[in-house]
């Protein structure tokens, strides 16, 4: 059974138990990674998820707590031997920022090394990224201040499960459509600012869009009581928890 795995939670500043965001989408002998902070590889060994079974990237926009940990990604799978292309989707913006990221580590670019395969999402509602293995990806423009973000929902087309992850944004139409009827939305919860959501922001949207649960992820993790975070969502009126490292969410 595919599942989205989670392999961080926290704002832009982590802790001892909360990596910088990101997700991985996987079933047996495949993954996609969904935003790429830390170290991919050692996160995605922690979860018991093989580096040879990566075929892509997916990114939501360019700010760095997404995108810092490509180039460990690129230059490990590179040294372990991988010959596969690896595509890797996102924003337009993402994409040249994430090209010249590895362009500083000569990683962009090498007869050497296995191709990167880049692939611009376009920003319009219900934009079809890819599918694997069963699971459709769809892309949506969420609001992010003036950077181009997207949002996710990856939909089993056998069962019919979807969840969503918000990427960064602060509450918009959009999402709520992409959103609407999932099993679960995983919604960020930075706290109220522009192009952020706080947990309540994030409960309204769960609301709107009726989904099944609702987990937060993306918050701050120093000096902040967690509970009273979560329970700052309490107007959702189904589950609402906060997505820690390591949860695993069937698809």
């Amino acid at each position: 059974m595919p599942e989205l795995v989670i392999l961080g939670t926290a704002a832009s500043v982590p802790d001892a138990e909360h990596d910088t965001v990101g997700q991985v989408l996987c079933g047996p002998g495949w993954a996609v990674l969904v935003d790429c902070g830390g170290s991919p590889l050692y996160k995605l060994a922690r979860v018991g998820v093989e580096m040879e079974s990566v075929r892509a990237v997916v990114l939501t926009h360019r700010h760095a707590d997404h995108i810092y940990g490509l180039p460990l990604l690129i230059q490990g799978l590179w040294l372990g031997g991988r010959e596969e292309p690896l595509s890797i989707h996102g924003p337009k913006e993402t994409l040249d920022s994430a090209h010249s990221l590895l362009q500083m580590f000569s990683l962009a670019e090498r007869a050497d090394m296995f191709a990167l395969k880049w692939h611009s999402v376009p920003l319009r509602e219900g934009q079809q990224v890819l599918e694997v293995e069963g699971v459709r990806i769809v892309a949506t423009p969420v609001r992010h201040r003036e950077v181009q973000a997207v949002a996710y929902r990856f939909e089993n087309v056998q069962t019919g499960r979807a969840i969503v992850y918000s990427g960064d944004t602060e509450p918009c139409p959009a999402l709520v459509r992409l959103a609407f009827g999932s099993d679960l939305l995983i919604h960020e919860a930075s706290g109220e600012y522009p192009g952020h959501s706080s947990p309540a922001q994030a409960a309204e949207v769960g609301r709107a869009a009726s989904v099944g649960k609702l987990a937060l992820t993306h918050y701050p993790v120093r000096e902040v009581n967690l509970e009273t975070w979560r329970r700052s969502a309490s107007e959702f009126p189904g589950q609402v928890t906060l997505a820690c490292d390591g949860n695993r969410y069937p698809l």
